[in-house]
């Protein structure tokens, strides 16, 4: 058991110390608006989402009543 775990202490530090050694510092720039374009797009969407669900909102409960009528009568027989 010993043994194990000396192999496996110095796999982590060999694995820390490549980090350390490989990596790379990134010159680069993330625009900050890069979020407020994805709120611009999506917002619209879950709107027009919400509207619909309220707008057909009996049909869609008609629809799960009878799909639930379906299954019951199913698992009856």
């Amino acid at each position: 058991m010993r043994k194990y775990q000396k192999k496996s202490s110095l796999a982590i530090v060999f694995c820390c110390v490549g980090f350390l050694l490989v990596t790379v510092p990134a010159y680069g720039y993330a625009d900050p608006n890069t979020v407020g374009l994805l709120s611009q797009v999506l917002t619209p969407l879950l709107i027009t989402g919400a509207a619909c669900v309220t707008f057909l909102r009996k049909s869609i409960g008609n629809a799960f009543s009878g799909l639930w009528q379906r299954l019951r009568r199913r698992n009856d027989d």
